[in-house]
């Protein structure tokens, strides 16, 4: 079979494609996937932020994975492959959460982690009997990861180092979280304890991308505390730097900041959320101790470790002047990247049950959840002033003098310093940029065409 893998774009307010010249970070997942179709098949994989699909080319399965500001997008490639009589599947953590709506849309949905599922659909499809859902009852057994294969892609369309062979490459070494945050659906799609890999067959994949820069996709790369610090052994040895997700709760053990930054950790993104114990409580994640957020920040600057702090805003308990507190934060601790997001009610979360019952959400147009949109009534503000507070306290962080600031403040930080500079003077103005347009600097890609 000719088979062929899509990334999709988001689409705009006119229900166009949003196009852009690079892309953040090849798609894992669909690497997953190609290296779990047998060699006698042909795979191509599409990443349509930044390429053109294809539709007159001739492919026996089409196979889509989508966020859930992604989805519009994916039904409307699956609609236009399914007129020319193209099978269709649809997966990821939107179509596991709404089967019967992709299924308006697709030929099979796989409901939960693709190990499993994919090579029992990749053999239906050659035997034309598809099924309409495959449903992963049981959590996938972490020890038979498979080592994604990137040759099937194009890796011109993804920014590099000066030099550099590879683009910064994405790579997981642990899945779940025990934790059940309200907003959050990682423990409703991928269980809720840690599963991790061995340090063995993540040491494999680190060697076979021969990348110098990674990305460690995990949700919390500290959550496993024995397990992380003999990750960041392994790592250490391997001599390339890496950036990844932790929660705030490493403060319990201090001593993995450090291993991470002498194993080439440059950049830990930590969910802070809040400033406001109430809105943490609120969902369910008061475990994060704003008290500490301070002496968290301090730690991972001492170890050389440039924080990347995101936060959330549109609690019910958030108080008038939340912003105004969180930029006087952000200023006080000299921290360069902050990631902005409006309170979003994803589907299948806790939280989307609870304001949907609760006749609360006024928008239901999926490209728009993308966690920049005021989607539902604020309990003590309109979801307009929420929005326009928002922009004008986003954009702040990124002024011209303020982004000069974050810049010498980072590099500062950085235990590469010249490094550190280049990717900020290239990040930041970025940053500044998609904001500019009302376009979070996380979404779709870097210098947007169309």
């Amino acid at each position: 079979m000719n088979i062929l893998l899509i990334y999709p774009t988001s689409l705009d307010e006119t229900g166009r494609p949003k196009k852009y010249r690079k892309a953040f970070l090849p798609p894992l997942s669909l690497a997953v996937l190609a290296r779990l179709i047998p060699e006698r098949h042909s795979v191509e994989v599409v990443n349509d932020i930044v390429e053109t699909i294809n539709f007159s080319a001739d492919y026996d399965l089409v196979a889509i994975t989508a966020m859930t500001t992604q989805i519009p997008r994916a039904y409307q490639i699956a609609d236009q492959f399914r007129e020319l009589r193209v099978p269709v599947v649809i997966g990821g953590v939107h179509v596991s959460m709404l089967p019967d709506e992709a299924l308006n849309h697709a030929d099979a949905v796989m409901v939960g982690e693709a190990e499993i599922l994919w090579p029992e659909i990749i053999q239906d499809a050659e035997n034309n009997r598809l099924r309409k859902i495959y449903r992963q009852d049981e959590l996938f057994e972490m020890t038979e990861a498979v080592i994604p294969k990137w040759n099937a892609m194009n890796m011109s369309i993804y920014p590099r180092r000066l030099g550099s062979k590879w683009p910064m490459m994405p790579i997981f070494t642990t899945r779940g979280c025990p934790y059940n945050c309200k907003f959050c659906a990682v423990t409703k799609f991928a269980g809720n304890c840690f599963r991790v890999r061995s340090i063995a067959a993540v040491q494999s994949e680190i060697q076979a991308s021969e990348a110098r820069e990674l990305f460690f996709v995990d949700d919390n790369i500290g959550g496993h505390a024995d397990y992380s610090r003999e990750l960041f052994e392994m790592v250490k040895k391997e001599k390339v730097r890496w950036m990844s997700q932790i929660s705030t709760r490493v403060l319990n053990t201090p001593d993995l900041i450090d291993l991470a930054a002498e194993s080439g950790c440059f950049y830990f993104f930590v969910g802070v959320e809040s400033l406001n114990k109430k809105s943490l409580n609120s969902v369910n994640k008061g475990f994060n101790n704003v008290d500490v957020y301070e002496e968290l920040v301090a730690r991972m600057k001492k170890a050389g470790i440039v924080p990347f702090l995101s936060f959330m805003f549109g609690f019910d308990d958030d108080v008038e002047d939340q912003f105004q507190l969180t930029m006087d934060f952000l200023r006080r601790n000299k921290i360069g990247f902050a990631a902005f997001w409006i309170l979003t009610p994803l589907p299948g979360t806790d939280f989307y049950h609870e304001i949907k019952q609760s006749g609360r959400i006024e928008n239901s147009d999926w490209s728009l959840y993308d966690g920049t949109q005021a989607l539902f009534r604020p309990a003590n503000e309109s979801r307009e002033c929420l929005q326009r507070k928002y922009w004008q306290t986003y954009k702040e962080m990124y002024r011209l003098p303020d982004l000069v600031r974050n810049i010498v403040w980072n590099t500062q930080t950085s235990r590469t310093p010249v490094s550190e500079a280049f990717r900020n003077l290239l990040y930041q103005p970025i940053f500044r940029l998609k904001v500019a347009i009302h376009e979070h600097p996380f979404t779709g890609g870097i210098l947007r065409r169309s």
